[in-house]
C-alpha cells in the first residue's frame, strides 16, 4: 500500500560478541544498533541509547557469560564439540512478572534418545467421521442462553467444566485444527466475543473472562478438531490477577510509563516489534525476549472482533505453523474487555458474517497496513503511535509453541514446573523475521 514502509531483516547470526555498530531503522522506525540475535542484544543492551533502549533496561535484566566444560575424545567426536568446551548463555527477566527466558545456540544441536512414530500430529478420528465435535449439534452441549453461531464457528458449553459459573466451548465448523484462514478466525473469535457478553448477562458478578486455546494433545487439548475453551469466573485466574498487580506495581515504581508502554518500546529498540493497523485500531506484535515456552508472540490490541487483532492473531500464528514448522501451540487471551450492552434473550444464532456492521468485517480496505508509515524515524514516533494516557490496558495475546509432536519428551521439566524459568529455542529474530513474511502478504 502506498505510504507505508517495510522491512525484512536478514538471517540471525549466532556470533556473539560480533555486533553491527552503524546505526538502522527498525519497522517502527526506532533508531537503534542493528542487532541479529538475542546474543547480540544481551551483549549491547548498556550501549544503546534512546527512550526505547531505556525502557529495555528499565524492564528487562540481562546476563551473559560463558559455561565450560572438558569433553573427552570419544563424547567429542560423537556430538563434533570441542574437547575445550565453551557456551555462551544468556539469560533475559521482565523485572516486573520475573518472567525469565536462557538462551544457549549450541542447545539446538542437543540429542534426543527416546523415540516415536515419525508421523507426528495424528487424526484419530478418520478425518473427522468420528468427531465429536464434527456433529456438534447433537453430541455438543449447549449453555442455557443457546449458541453462539457464524458461518465458520460456533459456541457450546463445556461438558466437563473446572471452570463457574461459565465455561464454554467455541468450535471451528471445520475438523483440521492447524488450517485456519483469517476469516475463519475473525469468525471463531467473534463468537467467542458474544459468548463472553451472553454469560456477562446471565452472571452479572462474574467479570473475569479468559479464551484459552489448546492446539493439539501435547498443548492439552482433548479432541484433535480445532477448538478453544472459555471461562467467565468470579476469580480471576492467576495469570490475570499478577498481570493486573504488576501493571500498577509497574506504573508506581515508574510514574509516566505503564507496564505496556515499556514492552512495545523495549522490543522496539531493539526491532522485535511490528504494528499494524491505523488510528485507534492498532494491534502490536512482539517477539517477546523472555517467552515463557518457545516461539512467543505477544499481541496487545483492542478487542477479539477487531479486524487488525485478528489479522495480527492470524498472521502470528500462520509464521508458526507455515514458517516454524509448529504443529502444536497454546493461545492464551488476558484483558478481554467485557461490553456493557445485553444481546437480545433467547438469541441462539448471531447474524452472518455479511449481515454484520462494517467496523466487524475483516475488510482490507479498513487499512491493515503495517505502521510505521508517517514521520522521521525516532522514539518518539513510537510513543506517538501508542496510546496515551497511562490507564491503557490492551487486550493480550499470548502464543507459544508446545514442541514438537514427533518427540516423546515434555517440553515441560522442571526448570519450567519449579523453577519458573524456561528455554528458548528459538532466537526471536528468527521468530519475527517469519512474522514478517505473513505481514508482508497484506501488502500485497
Amino acid at each position: 500500500m502506498a505510504g507505508s514502509s517495510f522491512v525484512l531483516r536478514g538471517p540471525p547470526s549466532y556470533l556473539a560478541g560480533k555486533l553491527l555498530k552503524s546505526s538502522s531503522m527498525s519497522p517502527l522506525g526506532v533508531r537503534c544498533v542493528q542487532l541479529h540475535s538475542v546474543f547480540e542484544v544481551a551483549l549491547s543492551v548498556d550501549s544503546l541509547a534512546g527512550s526505547g533502549a531505556a525502557a529495555l533496561r528499565r524492564l528487562y535484566a540481562f546476563t551473559a557469560g560463558t559455561a565450560r566444560c572438558r569433553v573427552g575424545p570419544e563424547l567429542s567426536r560423537k556430538y563434533g564439540v570441542e574437547p575445550d568446551n565453551a557456551q555462551l548463555v544468556v539469560s533475559i527477566t521482565n523485572k516486573a512478572t520475573l518472567e525469565q527466558a536462557w538462551y544457549n545456540e549450541v542447545r539446538t544441536r542437543k540429542p534426543q534418545t527416546f523415540k516415536v512414530d515419525a508421523a507426528g500430529l495424528v487424526d484419530p478420528t478418520d478425518g473427522g467421521r468420528k468427531c465429536d465435535f464434527c456433529n456438534w449439534q447433537t453430541l455438543t452441549a449447549e449453555d442455557t442462553w443457546g449458541r453462539i453461531e457464524r458461518p465458520h464457528a460456533v459456541t457450546g458449553s463445556n461438558l466437563f467444566k473446572y471452570g463457574e459459573p461459565a465455561h464454554g466451548l467455541v468450535l471451528f465448523k471445520h475438523h483440521d485444527p492447524l488450517s485456519f484462514s483469517r476469516e475463519q478466525l475473525g469468525d471463531f473469535l467473534a463468537v467467542s466475543a458474544d459468548w463472553f457478553t451472553a454469560a456477562a448477562v446471565v452472571h452479572p458478578d462474574a467479570r473475569n473472562p479468559f479464551f484459552i486455546w489448546n492446539s493439539g494433545p501435547r498443548a492439552g487439548a482433548s479432541q484433535f478438531h480445532g477448538h478453544g475453551q472459555l471461562m467467565l469466573t468470579t476469580l480471576p485466574v492467576p495469570a490475570q490477577a499478577r498481570l493486573t498487580q504488576q501493571s500498577e506495581l509497574h506504573a508506581q515504581a515508574h510514574p509516566g510509563t505503564s507496564i505496556y508502554h515499556d514492552m512495545v518500546q523495549a522490543h522496539a529498540a531493539v526491532g522485535l516489534a511490528r504494528a499494524l493497523g491505523r488510528g485507534e485500531d492498532r494491534c502490536w506484535i512482539l517477539a517477546h525476549l523472555a517467552p515463557q515456552k518457545d516461539m512467543e508472540v505477544v499481541l496487545l490490541g483492542s478487542s477479539l472482533k477487531s479486524p487488525v487483532f485478528v489479522a495480527a492473531l492470524h498472521a502470528s500464528l500462520r509464521a508458526l505453523v507455515d514458517g516454524l514448522g509448529v504443529q502444536t501451540f497454546n493461545c492464551g487471551i488476558l484483558n478481554v474487555p467485557l461490553k456493557q450492552q445485553q444481546p437480545a434473550a433467547g438469541v441462539e444464532r448471531f447474524p452472518a458474517a455479511n449481515e454484520l456492521p462494517l467496523e466487524t468485517r475483516l475488510d482490507d480496505s479498513q487499512g491493515l497496513v503495517m505502521a510505521f508509515s508517517e514521520g522521521m524515524g525516532t522514539d518518539e514516533d513510537v510513543l506517538r503511535l501508542l496510546p496515551s494516557g497511562m490507564e491503557w490496558r490492551p487486550l493480550m495475546a499470548r502464543v507459544v509453541s508446545r514442541g514438537k509432536t514427533t518427540s516423546p519428551a515434555s517440553d515441560f521439566g522442571c526448570l519450567e514446573v519449579i523453577g519458573h524459568a524456561s528455554i528458548g529455542h528459538t532466537d526471536p529474530f528468527l521468530l519475527i523475521q517469519r512474522i514478517d513474511d505473513q505481514l508482508a502478504l497484506l501488502l500485497m
